[in-house]
């Protein structure tokens, strides 16, 4: 099989294991049927804009030209910061980007990827939003009408727990032992109390599991911009990590990259 193509984000299917598929020039191609085989992975030096399609030097924010980056609203501070959403205040493409994507339902969650971290996302990327984190098991626990009321919450809990993954442990599967459930009363008693309204108290606990064969003892990773190829036997894909027998490599990081992949069905 050898397939390539401008590179974003791998897309996936809930299953046991979660089936993942490589996004070249925004095509699905299964690559799960690719583990435990030798596949090789090369980098043309071409680069290109997921946005605008201009060639560039450099990718920014995962992807885009240096003008995409700054100007467009999925780009902007609450992306990473979602309490300090103002698009309402912003020009009419702003306003527009808020009603579609901020003045939309938003999910406050704990997953568990190496430790419970707090978490938000918009409704409609749930279980995505774990799986691209590597979670083993999610949990919803609230959900407002907007954008800033869960990143308000998210900034209250994450006082007390982590809204980080440390993904060298995600990896190895090093995962503290924790109970969402419980957590989930306990988290209670952070949440504002002008919030608390949108606390949800009876969402079941998703459990994920992933194609994971071995890891390396070593977690070591590969950059592309510094050796444009790598190879070696698929072990394992997690959250948006290759997993090979002496390396990984994160593909979210690439988006925009011209590469190429083969490996023998």
């Amino acid at each position: 099989m050898k397939v390539s193509g401008q590179l974003r984000k791998m897309r996936h299917e809930v299953g046991d294991p979660i089936q993942y598929f490589l996004d070249l020039d925004e095509s699905p191609v299964a690559i799960n049927s690719a583990l435990d085989r030798q596949l090789t992975l090369r980098f043309s030096g071409r680069l290109t804009c997921v946005e605008c399609g201009r060639v560039i030097k450099k990718t920014y924010d995962e992807g885009y030209c240096f003008p995409c980056a700054r100007d467009l609203p999925e780009n902007a501070m609450c992306s990473v910061r979602p309490e300090r959403c103002e698009h309402e205040k912003g020009n009419e493409r702003d306003r527009e980007f808020y009603q579609t994507h901020c003045k939309v339902d938003h999910f406050v969650y704990l997953s568990l990827t190496s430790s419970v971290k707090v978490g938000v996302t918009r409704h409609w990327n749930i279980p995505s939003r774990w799986i691209d984190q590597g979670a083993v098991n999610g949990l919803v626990i609230a959900r407002t009408p907007e954008r800033k009321l869960a990143g308000q919450i998210e900034v209250a809990l994450a006082k007390n727990m982590s809204d980080k993954t440390n993904w060298r442990r995600m990896l190895k599967g090093e995962v503290d032992e924790a109970d969402l459930e419980i957590m989930r009363s306990q988290v209670y008693d952070w949440f504002p109390e002008d919030l608390r309204s949108f606390f949800l108290d009876s969402e079941p606990v998703q459990s994920l599991t992933y194609p994971v064969l071995e890891v390396p003892a070593k977690i070591v990773s590969h950059n592309l911009d510094k050796e444009n190829t790598l190879s070696g036997r698929l072990t394992g894909i997690k959250g948006q990590y290759l997993i090979f027998d002496s390396r990984v490599i994160n593909l979210r990081k690439y988006a925009g990259y011209h590469v190429e992949f083969e490996w023998d069905e």
